[in-house]
């Protein structure tokens, strides 16, 4: 069975976005859309909006595929309801799914808040890759690349494949940041390029440009997103504490692109 690229909606703006590039996403992978609400467990406890009336939890789903039917035709989509906590509801559709997106912060969010607890929750346990929207949308300049996040002492061979594919997909070059571990860079390209060398023998389509740089990892990537059609981070496996990492929390928090957390393999 064709597994989907699956996208989480609440009803807020940010995850309507969300569904969108979700929805162009699934048509470059040739694959079809699910599109998952998440609903209250107890449902007869939500607070009323008028006489009494709650509003009618399938009509967003309705609305969600009218809008991408009409955006993209000929997509494949699916709508699902489920009544279960999002996170919960999220990492299970990850088990059946090729990618998971969500937006960075949903319709329990506040002003000022970044990232909310079910994106960081997903990041950190889903199954599948994981993308997530930024709160702010990118700005005007040129997202002429994919970005990878790697550590070439500890190479994440899912997220360089992850990596790969996804600048294949969108016909852009591959721009690589390593973090020096000693601060001088110089001192780590050799190992980069190493490291490099046969996922840019099997992907020779891909043009690859590696960087090591002195910044701490974490402001190099949030700097790098701003040119960035897409920023690629492996993660250790969910089972570790913090297997997302302080860098994975401090690019979710700042970035200025859609950011995919893959999981180790």
């Amino acid at each position: 069975m064709e597994l989907p690229v699956t996208v989480g909606v609440d009803g807020s703006e940010a995850s309507l976005a969300a569904a969108d590039w979700a929805a162009r996403e699934a048509l470059l992978r040739g694959c079809p859309l699910r599109v998952l609400h998440a609903l209250p467990l107890m449902p007869h406890l939500l607070p009323s909006r008028s006489a009494g009336r709650r509003p009618d939890p399938g009509a967003l789903l309705h609305e969600v595929r009218h809008v991408l039917a009409v955006r993209y035709p000929q997509l494949e989509t699916r709508t699902d309801e489920v009544h279960d906590l999002a996170t919960v509801a999220l990492v299970a559709a990850g088990e059946d799914a090729e990618l998971l997106v969500v937006a960075a912060r949903g319709a329990g969010g506040f002003p000022g808040l970044r990232v909310g607890a079910t994106a960081l929750h997903l990041a950190a346990r889903a199954g599948c890759p994981t993308v997530v929207l930024p709160v702010d949308p990118p700005g005007p300049e040129p997202r002429e690349q994919v970005v990878l996040g790697l550590d070439a002492r500890r190479p994440a061979e899912a997220a360089l494949e992850f990596a790969f594919a996804a600048a294949h997909r969108h016909g852009l070059p591959l721009h690589v940041v390593h973090a020096s571990a000693t601060g001088v860079p110089d001192d780590e390209d050799e190992l980069l390029v190493r490291v490099l060398a046969p996922w840019q023998a099997a992907h020779p389509e891909v043009e690859a440009v590696a960087d090591s740089t002195g910044a701490g990892a974490g402001l190099a990537l949030v700097e790098a997103s701003a040119k960035a059609r897409l920023l690629v981070l492996g993660r250790r496996p969910a089972f570790l504490v913090g297997a997302l990492g302080p860098v994975g929390h401090a690019v979710l928090h700042h970035t200025l692109c859609p950011v995919a957390i893959v999981p180790a393999a």
